[in-house]
């Protein structure tokens, strides 16, 4: 099982950057508000399609990322380790970029990313389910602060990779 996950992380990992690219890109367009559109279009169903393919898969990477201990990498501090976050929070004060490796701030981030993704996928499942009733608003809105979170998140990881690679670059 672990070499079938390990096999299947980084093409996951490339499918669900670009399939959020397009949830997030495409937002601010969307009609749904408690409940999907009779004639959705473009923007709303392709949203409703990859949204709801996202919790499959998401939850497929997450157990590729986490299992067999490999939940240490995303969540130092879930392990003790939030030193190393306190460390490089420290060293940006200073002016300093802060490492990829050693479970620190990157790590946290991917891990925050992780879980907002998540939230974010499974929100908008559930809203999906709820739609038209009375509690379809309340998801949609849980939904839109799981998917802003993710969003902040996720350039926040966009960022800390650019740093990597430069560091990759430098070396």
């Amino acid at each position: 099982m672990r070499e079938l996950l390990d096999r299947l992380a980084n093409p996951l990992h490339i499918v669900i950057a670009l399939a959020c690219s397009w949830l997030v890109v495409s937002s601010p367009w969307l009609g749904m508000y408690h409940q999907l559109p009779e004639a959705p279009g473009l923007v709303n169903g392709s949203h409703v399609v990859l949204g709801l393919a996202m919790l499959p898969l998401g939850l497929v990477y997450a157990a590729a990322c986490t299992l067999g201990g490999r939940w240490r990498l995303y969540f130092p501090w879930l392990g003790g380790q939030a030193a190393a976050v306190g460390r490089d929070l420290a060293g940006i004060l200073r002016g300093e970029r802060p490492g990829s490796e050693g479970g620190g701030l990157f790590a946290t981030i991917e891990g925050l990313l992780l879980l907002a993704f998540l939230a974010a996928a499974a929100s908008g499942a559930v809203w999906f389910v709820a739609q038209g009733g009375d509690t379809a608003v309340l998801w949609r809105g849980l939904h839109g602060i799981a998917a802003r979170c993710f969003a902040v998140l996720m350039l926040l990881h966009v960022v800390a990779v650019s740093l990597h690679l430069l560091d990759l670059v430098r070396d």
